[in-house]
């Protein structure tokens, strides 16, 4: 494997022309000029450490070296399981830079949280190269953070607090600050934007006390930290269920870190592997982010429930862009159903499709809810009813709590808020592609979105065919970085303005062949989930679940 690694950055070395040294706080880095010629890159440059001291809590400091870092390493990921196989190092905490080759004033600098469901996913250049933006006069930072187990177990002890992957997140934006200088980047004008996970990770950034001052406008795309799979409900319960899975049987928060502290990542990525039920957003015990427990010595970063921040208006307020795609549940329900759900089917049990943040005080409750939710989605006679499927996990997973936090800060800042609806259905919707849906719905599934704004560097995607719809989104997601205004004049590329909005239902910029302007969403399905989780929304997050627990342990 070293011989691998010692390769692999020789012929990264030989196939780019090197950086001349930027001088960071850790020492001198070295990047590669970009094989077109255009942008300067610095790839795996780590901005923390990880280490037994501090698994499961937050990151160390960077390391610090004499000579000059090879910053040439895209590759990096974070433990986590790839095609039922565990890759990564736990040592994962590396941020990856792209710079234009001129630059005559400090840039704006876009900040990109990866998504995966915070069990998957690399900021490295192999899904996420920012070539298009950078090529747009903006710094480009794609960021690592450890995931699953190892960045979200949630005790309520100083051993594994919680939240250490966001923790992660919250080192990154201050290497950031410290260093972007000398990048050519303005550590004042800093643009935090995520996708899906990517989108819960920046909404939480918005939210914590911890991230105060590290950002200065956000783009939340396909998530929220109000969305059911966006915090454990039951922290313990999901680690003694962990636990279990490797022949242990405790709920005791000491005895539970002590099993895992003993084991591998990859021993703990194999336990979880084998007992999935659902894919990602339907799946019961997630590792993801958590309410904290005070704890004395430890910065939290979640403190509270999300909405309970906001609505208090106690949180970072900057200009934002929110926005979703039309059919966001394509990508999820491929993996959890296929491509074909017939009429009648035993698979339509739509509570199976919830999350455990909807608390029934009764069966009857239960079943009543269950069947309104059925006569809403399923109530059609067509013998196929997948789409009906997807718009279900669209709604409930990424929509709907989408809706709610945009609506809570539009009561509560007094920033602008530009809104979108992705439904272009191109040849780089790859989401949706490798879902097997490109005929069987109409529309942009989630993350098809991302492959109009980012070059992967994994594998080769047609660009000539798409670069209308590229050079568009490019342009208002940098104009917004570099303006506070995604289309701050009429362009051939842009001959429309975008506006923010403040209506009830605002005006999002309905994005497609044709752009248009239109209401962001659907007035019943929103009512219709308004309604359920206003009656059985589940009360106790935190705090109260960590002392259920604590209370159970003194009493055995």
């Amino acid at each position: 494997m070293k011989w691998l690694v010692l390769m692999s950055l020789i012929a990264a070395r030989v196939l780019h022309q090197p950086t001349q040294p930027v001088r960071t706080r850790s020492g001198l880095v070295r990047g590669a000029v970009s094989r077109d010629g255009k942008l300067f890159q610095y790839f795996g440059i780590p901005y923390a450490t990880v280490d037994d001291t501090n698994r499961f809590q937050a990151p160390l400091p960077p390391p610090t070296w004499t000579g000059i870092f090879e910053a040439v390493d895209e590759n990096t990921w974070c433990p986590q399981n790839s095609g039922g196989i565990p890759i990564g190092e736990p040592n994962c905490l590396k941020l990856n830079i792209y710079t234009p080759i001129h630059i005559t004033k400090p840039l704006p600098v876009m900040v990109f949280i990866h998504g995966g469901c915070f069990f998957s996913g690399t900021g490295s250049p192999f899904l996420y190269g920012g070539d298009f933006l950078a090529e747009n006069d903006v710094i480009f930072v794609g960021i690592n953070y450890r995931l699953s187990v190892e960045g979200f177990l949630c005790l309520g002890i100083k051993e594994a607090p919680g939240n250490a992957g966001l923790k992660d997140q919250i080192a990154a934006l201050k290497w950031i600050q410290e260093n972007i200088e000398a990048f050519g980047g303005d550590p004042n004008d800093v643009t935090l934007f995520g996708e899906s996970a990517g989108a819960v990770s920046t909404s939480l950034m918005i939210l914590s006390s911890a991230a105060s001052g590290l950002f200065h406008k956000a783009i939340l795309q396909s998530g929220s930290s109000l969305a059911p799979w966006a915090l454990q409900h039951d922290p313990i319960r999901a680690a003694s269920a962990l636990v279990r899975k490797l022949g242990y049987n405790t709920k005791d928060p000491k005895e539970i870190h002590s099993i895992l502290a003993s084991k591998t990542p990859i021993e703990i990525l194999s336990a979880i592997k084998s007992n999935e039920d659902k894919f990602c957003l339907a799946e019961k015990d997630l590792f993801v982010p958590c309410v904290e427990k005070p704890i004395e010595g430890v910065e939290p970063v979640v403190t509270e429930y999300p909405a309970d921040i906001i609505k208090s208006g106690n949180y970072t307020k900057v200009p934002m862009i929110i926005g979703y795609t039309d059919k966001e549940g394509i990508y999820f329900v491929a993996a959890d159903y296929g491509t074909s759900i017939k009429n009648n089917s035993d698979k339509i049990n739509t509570l199976n499709t919830l999350y455990s943040d909807l608390d029934f005080p009764s069966e009857l409750d239960k079943n009543c809810t269950a069947e309104v939710i059925k006569r809403h989605y399923f109530s059609s006679y067509e013998e196929d009813l997948i789409s009906n499927m997807v718009d279900l996990y669209s709604d409930v997973h990424i929509k709907f709590p989408l809706v709610l936090e945009s609506e809570l800060y539009a009561m509560t800042t007094d920033q602008p808020i530009y809104y979108y609806l992705f439904r272009y259905d191109g040849l780089r919707n790859m989401p949706k592609i490798i879902s097997g849906f490109w005929n069987v719905v109409q529309g942009a599934s989630h993350a098809d979105e991302l492959f109009y704004l980012f070059k992967p560097h994994g594998f080769p995607l047609l660009h000539s065919a798409e670069k209308h719809m590229i050079s568009r989104m490019v342009t208002m997601w940098t104009n917004f970085a570099k303006y506070t205004d995604p289309t701050p004049r009429p362009s051939r590329v842009t001959p429309f303005r975008w506006r923010p909005s403040r209506q009830q239902n605002p005006r999002a910029l309905i994005i497609d062949s044709r752009v248009s302007v239109a209401p962001l969403w659907e007035e019943a399905s929103v009512k219709l989930w308004n309604d359920t989780y206003n009656k059985y929304r589940r009360k106790h997050y935190g705090a109260r679940q960590y002392q259920y627990y604590a209370d159970l342990v003194s009493f055995h």
